[in-house]
């Protein structure tokens, strides 16, 4: 939409921001309305954007703003609005949204729109507002904490009759204490992965992180070693419950394809952990569209007749099942072939920057893949680069440590 002049006050303050757009009278509606009570008004910033184009937001912002709206515009739809009302903020209500679950979404669609032109969104750079007073000549906004919004959100919705989550997004499993009496919780991020051939995305995979509760240190491969049947099963558990509660905040309204959960092998190797693994699964189907897929860990060593009877058992359950690796692969798992696995998983080590040395260990990598079955899925690729490489190599699949954009590095060149 095109937008009016508009300019900030100058009672603005990093906490409290006054404006008074010059479209003051688009915000009328509001006046006296509910929704300004109710804490479902907010302003989003784009601040950040403007502080790292500095001189050439002038001349760079109305691509900005062109994206900006066009991702508004496809999230809210017709259940909302909003509005330009300065040179960096945007107004956004969201009347179907309880407070912090309106707050939390603002935050996603900040999150897309930094993470389109800087690369990355920053929890520092996630500045959100909450209006609390509009005038006939402006309004007032109040900064919010973005960093406590999830657990607020999931306070409020369990006490919505409304938008009550499964019972299986509630976290039964972590933290929990290990057979070695130390406390361990388990942190999970999603992570968007694409198809090469066309580069779309197919929809995310689980990252997860095993941590020492009182320490927040991240535990190794050989201390996860130790661990007990249950304590592996426990971890299994709550990366589905995690991620599952990662989709329903952030992805609420926009559900993706597929979903990529690991699961050990160890848990899938007995009917009791198969059966709770199948359970989520189910659940975890409610927030994708197409299915979920089972990546097998901890496979390296597993006799080949023992991983094909596990996959087998698994695969009624989930669209596909994978095997990941903890590293690259080589020409020695031969126990891995005929196994049941459609597809072969692994990291990029972050230290292959150069061309030419990236080049040399994914040809061997894929190759090995290859040996292990038809697809090959490298994770956190260093650049849209490198996934071009590998897919030329013959890989399927693959995920960035970083997301870019070639509009965005157009826009901070």
């Amino acid at each position: 939409m095109v937008q009016p002049s508009l300019h900030l006050g100058s009672s603005a303050s990093p906490q409290t921001r006054r404006l008074y757009p010059s479209a003051a009278g688009s915000l009328e509606p509001f006046l006296d309305s509910v929704l300004l009570a109710d804490g479902q008004i907010n302003l989003i910033s784009l601040d950040a954007i403007a502080a790292r184009l500095g001189s050439r937001w002038a001349t760079r912002s109305e691509l900005v703003y062109e994206f900006t709206e066009r991702t508004l515009k496809r999230h809210i739809g017709d259940t909302g609005f909003h509005l330009r009302v300065s040179d960096t903020d945007y107004l956004v209500v969201l009347p179907t949204e309880g407070k912090f679950a309106a707050q939390v979404r603002c935050v996603r669609y900040l999150r897309e729109v930094l993470t389109y032109f800087l690369g990355e969104a920053r929890l520092s750079d996630l500045t959100i507002r909450e209006v609390i007073r509009i005038g006939a000549n402006g309004l007032d906004a109040a900064l919010i904490d973005t960093a406590g919004l999830n657990a607020a959100a999931e306070a409020e919705a369990l006490h919505s009759d409304n938008a009550r989550p499964p019972d299986g997004t509630v976290d039964r499993w972590t933290p929990f204490t290990a057979s070695n009496g130390r406390t361990v919780r388990v942190s999970c991020a999603l992570e968007p992965v694409f198809e090469l051939k066309n580069y779309e995305r197919i929809g995310n995979r689980i990252v997860r992180r095993i941590l020492l509760a009182d320490t927040e240190a991240p535990l190794t491969v050989a201390e996860l070693q130790n661990f007990s049947r249950g304590d592996l099963e426990k971890i299994d558990l709550a990366t589905i419950a995690r991620g599952m509660e990662r989709l329903r905040i952030e992805a609420a309204d926009e559900r993706q394809l597929s979903l990529i959960i690991p699961v050990s092998y160890i848990t899938l190797s007995h009917g009791h952990g198969r059966a709770s693994v199948a359970a989520l699964f189910a659940e975890a189907k409610i927030f994708v569209r197409t299915g979920v897929i089972c990546e097998v860990c901890d496979i390296e060593s597993v006799p080949q007749p023992a991983l094909l009877t596990a996959t087998s058992l698994i695969k009624s359950h989930c669209m596909f099942v994978i095997g990941r690796l903890a590293a690259a692969p080589d020409r020695g798992l031969g126990n891995l072939r005929d196994a049941g696995l459609q597809a072969v998983s692994f990291e990029a080590p972050q230290g292959l920057v150069g061309d030419a040395e990236f080049l040399g260990w994914a040809k061997a990598a894929i190759a090995a893949a290859k040996l292990i079955a038809k697809s090959a899925l490298i994770y956190r690729l260093n650049s849209p680069r490198h996934a071009g490489y590998a897919a030329l190599l013959g890989a399927s699949h693959a995920s960035l440590r970083t997301q870019t954009s070639s509009a965005a590095t157009a826009v901070l060149r």
